[in-house]
């Protein structure tokens, strides 16, 4: 199936909204972008860190917003693939910094594997897989 300038740019905007909405610490509008069942998986990074519906994942993002003061996502390389008319797949990496509120800076290198499912007319994460495409690591300050 060939792919709409409609769809790709409704699916980009989605990946930069799962960044902008946990960067702005919006845990509800973040979990509003998954599918009612998705699935948000960064077991790589964390044990038992896969959280399953909307309610578990916006109770994941309040989890963030009480403990970190700063975070910020630059996600790029955003490949799209296996189109349907209601399903997608795609991959990207992202670089992301966070500030704890206990003063601590991480640095995490990520790539994403993502589900896409259109319900309705909207386009929504059905599965994102957090992997590590390079070791987290502590900055210090300088």
């Amino acid at each position: 199936m060939m792919m709409s300038i409609e769809d790709r740019l409704n699916l980009q905007e989605l990946n930069y909204k799962y960044a902008y909405y946990v960067d702005n610490f919006e845990p509800d509008n973040w979990a509003a972008i998954f599918a009612p069942d998705g699935i948000l998986d960064e077991s790589a990074f964390f044990d038992d860190a896969i959280f399953t519906g909307r309610e578990a994942i916006r109770a994941y993002g309040a989890k963030i917003c009480d403990t970190v003061d700063h975070i910020v996502h630059l996600i790029n390389n955003h490949i799209i693939s296996d189109l349907t008319a209601t399903t997608a797949r795609g991959t990207s990496v992202s670089l992301v910094e966070t500030m704890r509120k206990n003063g601590e800076r991480i640095r995490f290198h990520v790539r994403y594997d993502d589900d896409y499912v259109k319900i309705g007319d909207d386009w929504l994460i059905k599965r994102k897989i957090l992997g590590k495409s390079f070791p987290f690591e502590n900055v210090v300050a300088g």
